[in-house]
């Protein structure tokens, strides 16, 4: 089988959550397989301007940002922009005007976030991230809430979110996004954009937030500490991480 494209998630898959960077080995097979004339993407829940912060320089050919919400080429250009709109819009800035709960908000440009708590600082700890700035809502299009709720709160505000779906990266975070997006729908038009066949691609993921990726990908690769949920739906469990999990996968399909 000939792959030639291969989305990653950052977090707890090529960035281990003990270390919070690329390993050296993974960094230089990521070279290896450019060489190969692979295309590599990444396929996060994350915002561009998280990248710098967390020092990935990769030249990566694609971003998928934003479980799929936001989608740049390899010179950041759009490919794919889709906001949350309407009545879950409204529902979210009345949370965020309100501080009913910590919740951030991610435009294009910038993310912020309405109040914070010990469950945000140690959310954020945990992906090797600083803890979003303080700001208010300026009416601008935003893409992405990120809320750091329990599992009862999520279930009540699912409940009032017509058009939104959440998925859970942390016992105290979970992301918000429309039901229009998803990873597996920016895959699709990043995979659209490059001409490639999905049947040519392969995916490595940890989280919930994953698993339409890990679905719709030909292989679909959860890392060993992934949720057993996401392992059920994966193509093939690899090591972590801190193992270089994604090279151990790779040389498992005959890739390396």
């Amino acid at each position: 089988m000939e792959i030639k494209g291969i989305f990653f998630d950052v977090d707890g898959t090529l960035i281990s959550h003990k270390h919070g960077k690329i390993s050296k080995t993974t960094l230089e097979t990521l070279y290896a397989l450019k060489e190969k004339g692979i295309c590599l993407f990444l396929a996060t829940g994350r915002h561009p301007c998280e990248l710098i912060e967390l020092q990935i320089d990769f030249p990566f050919d694609g971003y998928v940002m934003l479980n799929g919400q936001l989608c740049l080429d390899s010179r950041q250009n759009v490919i794919l922009a889709n906001p949350i709109e309407g009545k879950d819009q409204e529902i979210l800035v009345n949370i965020f005007k309100t501080c009913q709960f910590p919740l951030v908000l991610v435009e294009k440009d910038r993310l912020y976030i309405n109040q914070v708590t010990p469950q945000v600082k140690e959310a954020q700890k945990s992906i090797s991230s600083k803890v979003p700035e303080l700001d208010t809502y300026n009416g601008k299009p935003f893409y992405q809430g990120t809320a750091f709720i329990d599992e009862q709160t999520t279930k009540r505000l699912q409940d009032q979110l017509e058009n939104c779906t959440i998925t859970r990266w942390n016992p105290y975070g979970v992301d918000i996004i429309s039901k229009k997006g998803g990873k597996d729908k920016g895959i699709q038009a990043m995979l659209t954009h490059y001409h490639i066949d999905v049947k040519e691609t392969m995916s490595f993921g940890d989280g919930e937030n994953d698993m339409e990726m890990l679905q719709y990908t030909q292989i679909g690769i959860a890392m060993e500490e992934a949720d057993k949920v996401v392992k059920n739906v994966a193509d093939f469990v690899t090591k972590s991480a801190d193992q270089d999990g994604i090279v151990y996968a790779l040389k498992h399909y005959g890739i390396l």
